[in-house]
């Protein structure tokens, strides 16, 4: 297959990144360097450090415990499933040392981001709420499928994590409230000198005198054909007769952290009691625009995680399994849970199990009793009452199509 080629977006590789095979336990740190409020000379190479004399603590990079239950939790904004995608820390050291910033920054980025396929299907439904009625979306399943664990194998010398920093051409943030290109540069169009490192990143970060400052490290996942994905996926819901609507959104938790300066001011604002106590009594409309024009921001480290990537003659290659493996291992697993209305995780443990059952569940709506003829009858009955409540809507043909999850407003 060759040596894979790989397509992190417009984000250089750094050269002092960690490689995924070199994952220590602990880091011990120089003191923090005097900050004079200038960016320090980034000549010297990581193997010059010298480690201050005397004891050091050991650091180590505890991973953010589970974001969401998603067997209850459910949270729709702006049309769109949100999940915990973000991690914010803040300590005081990260201000003022850029070596401690960048070697946290590395075992931060060791940490694989939690890409899901949320699928879900509702359909609208009049209901009654006391005197009136109402329109309410009803959901007819909800499935949650974590696709962290085939960004990597711990066999895969070919896949490991790559670390890199924006390249002068894109627009992003750089110690700035705005997005911008590095000074000279015009689109894909490089002038002048190369990119900054992640060292000299941090040397810049920790060298601002801004108090309010957020340093992002963001972790992509590259070579996940969610197109295709979403498409069989569509297509076995539709298989089980379902007219429902189908969603089936691609988030990613752990995607990104924040990192905050230490100060009062973004203690605050990180805590929930005090937004809420902003929005409730409208301080928001003074404070929002000193926080936008007041923070600088740094978005300017990517950590890239492949499902997938080409090798030199442009061949695509997998790190565990490709788009199609994984359909065909899970899709009896995926109808089953549909055809029941689960609502919740389905872990690959649950999908084996689901698997291992002898049948598939009935479809819903359909009469189960095991005596064919009164199946039969009672499948006439419902379908004459299907046709009726169309009939009232204005539509008698659609009373006559079968399946499940129809809208009954």
């Amino acid at each position: 297959m060759g040596r894979p080629k790989y397509l992190p977006g417009e984000y250089r590789d750094d050269p002092d990144a960690l490689s995924l095979q070199t994952t220590p336990d602990d880091y011990t740190y120089d003191d923090a360097p005097e900050i004079n409020g200038l960016p320090p000379s980034y000549d010297d190479s990581e193997g010059d450090i010298v480690p201050a004399a005397g004891p050091s603590r050991p650091i180590r990079y505890v991973p953010p415990s589970r974001y969401m239950d998603h067997d209850n939790a459910f949270v729709q904004s702006g049309g769109k499933i949100r999940v915990c995608d973000t991690q914010k820390t803040m300590d005081a050291r990260y201000d003022l040392d850029p070596e401690y910033l960048e070697q946290r920054i590395k075992t931060m980025s060791l940490v694989p981001p939690n890409p899901l396929i949320y699928i879900v299907g509702t359909h609208r439904e009049t209901v009654r709420n006391g005197d009136k009625k109402e329109v309410k979306d009803i959901i007819d399943f909800r499935l949650v499928i974590n696709m962290g664990e085939y960004l990597v194998h711990d066999d895969q010398t070919d896949f490991p994590m790559k670390l890199g920093t924006a390249t002068n051409g894109e627009k992003t943030y750089r110690g700035s409230f705005m997005k911008k290109r590095a000074p000279g540069a015009k689109q894909d169009i490089e002038v002048g000198s190369d990119a900054p490192t992640l060292r000299e990143w941090c040397h810049r970060y920790c060298a601002s005198p801004s108090r309010l400052r957020i340093f992002r490290l963001r972790r992509e996942v590259f070579g996940l054909d969610s197109h295709y994905l979403a498409k069989r996926i569509e297509g076995l819901i539709r298989s089980t007769s379902y007219r429902g609507r189908v969603r089936i959104e691609f988030p990613v938790e752990n995607e990104n952290v924040d990192i905050y300066t230490a100060n009062r001011i973004n203690e605050w604002r990180l805590k929930t009691w005090v937004r809420w106590l902003f929005y409730l009594t409208f301080l928001w409309i003074f404070s929002w625009p000193y926080l936008f024009f007041a923070t600088k921001r740094y978005a300017v480290v990517k950590a890239n995680w492949f499902f997938s990537t080409l090798d030199e003659n442009d061949n695509k290659i997998y790190a565990t399994i490709s788009e199609e493996e994984w359909f065909d291992r899970w899709h009896i697993a995926i109808r089953r849970y549909v055809l029941e209305g689960f609502q919740g995780e389905a872990t690959y443990e649950r999908m084996q199990g689901v698997i291992n059952r002898p049948a598939d569940p009935p479809t819903p709506g359909r009469p189960a009793t095991g005596n064919v003829n009164v199946d039969n009858a009672v499948g006439l009955l419902q379908q004459g009452f299907r046709v009726a409540r169309a009939i009232s809507r204005g539509d008698p043909m659609a009373g006559l199509q079968d399946g499940w999850g129809y809208d009954t407003v």
